[in-house]
């Protein structure tokens, strides 16, 4: 009796090369989306910090104009122009232009922002106001100068 060996070659090293290449080809695009989605979120964050931010200090910017509009509104016609100004240069925070009959104010926020507000001083029957300029702009951030730092360019 003889006892052949037969060799049955499975053949699963190009299938198994090919699992392992799927496999990693899955995980990188899995880390990719991750990544994408974690700047995303980020990204999400810091776009609502700003608009709350914005919103927050709108806000206080109408709150400024309705108090300046409530001085206003409690003023005579018949008082002279220096005493209204007396009296809108009494609100906090507000600068009064006396050659132009302007009053300005800047509200600032915490995200490097701020809303600047121009306002035209009218009378007819009653004191009103006019929006000039109603900016929202980025704070100016100090300018540092450059530093000249010598360097030894070799020989002399």
């Amino acid at each position: 009796m003889r006892i052949s060996k037969i060799n049955v070659s499975v053949g699963i090293g190009g299938t198994l090369i090919i699992t392992i290449f799927i496999v990693l080809c899955l995980m990188i695009f899995a880390v990719l989306s991750f990544v994408t989605a974690y700047s995303d979120l980020k990204l999400s964050n810091k776009a609502q910090e700003i608009t709350a931010d914005y919103y927050y200090i709108h806000g206080r910017a109408e709150e400024k104009l309705a108090e300046i509009s409530d001085v206003l509104y409690g003023i005579d016609i018949n008082d002279g122009k220096d005493n209204v100004l007396k009296k809108l240069s009494d609100i906090d925070g507000v600068y009064v232009d006396e050659e132009n009959f302007k009053l300005q104010y800047e509200v600032f926020g915490e995200e490097n922002q701020k809303i600047s507000v121009t306002l035209n001083l009218l009378h007819k029957d009653r004191f009103y106001y006019e929006i000039e300029a109603w900016n929202l702009s980025k704070i100016e951030l100090p300018v540092y100068e450059d530093e000249i730092i010598d360097i030894w360019e070799g020989i002399e």
